[in-house]
Parts: C-alpha cells; sequence; structure tokens
C-alpha cells in the first residue's frame, strides 16, 4: 500500500530525543491543553552533538527535525525561518528540566547562547514536562 504522506526521515542522535520526548506526552490532557495556546518555532543546538533539534509547534501539534549543526550556516535563522534558539555545552543540561519551574527555564540557561527567550520557554514547558513523564514510567 502507498501512502500519501511523504517518508519522515529517521532523526538520530539528540533530536532523535528530543523527538522521543514529545512523542510520549503528546496525547496526554495536560499536552494537549498547552499545545493548544502554543506557536513556535525553535531551535535547539546541543554542542555535545553533530545534530541540532528543531521544534516547531503549530496548529496543535509537535514536530521535530533534525539539522546538521556544521557548518553554522545550516542552523542560521536566515535558513531555518527560526523564532528561538538555545545553544547549550552538554545534554546534561536539558535533562535536568525535569527539576525545573516553568519560570526558571530560562535562568537555567545561563550556559548557553540564547536567543528568544520567551519561545524557548514555550519548549521548555513541552519538554519538562515529558522529562517528568518519563521520570515517573
Amino acid at each position: 500500500m502507498s501512502s500519501d504522506k511523504p517518508e519522515k526521515p529517521q532523526l538520530k542522535g539528540f533530536p532523535a530525543l528530543i523527538e522521543n520526548l514529545c512523542n510520549s506526552i503528546k496525547d496526554t490532557p495536560e499536552c494537549k491543553k498547552m499545545l493548544k495556546e502554543m506557536k513556535t518555532r525553535v531551535l535547539l543546538n546541543n554542542m555535545d552533538d553533530n545534530w541540532a533539534a528543531l521544534v516547531t509547534i503549530i496548529n496543535d501539534q509537535i514536530t521535530v527535525e533534525g539539522i546538521e549543526n556544521k557548518p553554522k550556516e545550516n542552523i542560521s535563522r536566515d535558513k531555518l525561518k527560526w523564532w528561538g534558539y538555545w545553544e547549550f555545552p552538554s545534554l546534561q543540561t536539558i535533562m535536568t528540566a525535569r527539576d525545573w519551574k516553568a519560570y526558571k527555564w530560562i535562568r537555567k540557561t545561563a550556559g548557553g547562547k540564547v536567543k528568544g527567550a520567551s519561545q524557548i520557554a514555550m519548549v521548555g514547558r513541552i519538554l519538562a514536562l515529558g522529562l517528568a513523564n518519563r521520570g515517573t514510567s
């Protein structure tokens, strides 16, 4: 059987982790409620990995794309049209998100480069929910 949808490429590395977190909670009532209020496009660039995650939230849907982060032009705002950008030194930075309150999300990013903090905070709320959900399952 053929499908009308084009096949999505298999994500690897950091983007695959972000996609798994998002997929683990996207059907929960709490996440659905959050998604109704959100519209954003954020690039999360983990410097420990060769891949950045472009997270798009629109029309109550979350999508994650893997973007090679070298050369730097691959992740430029002009090319990807992101609204928020967070470059952080290690995966540990984002994995501790389950312990953060939503209002403290941006303060915890002091070790990285941040553009569009309010956009990052939106995605941060989703990721924190995913990490908290993972801790209970």
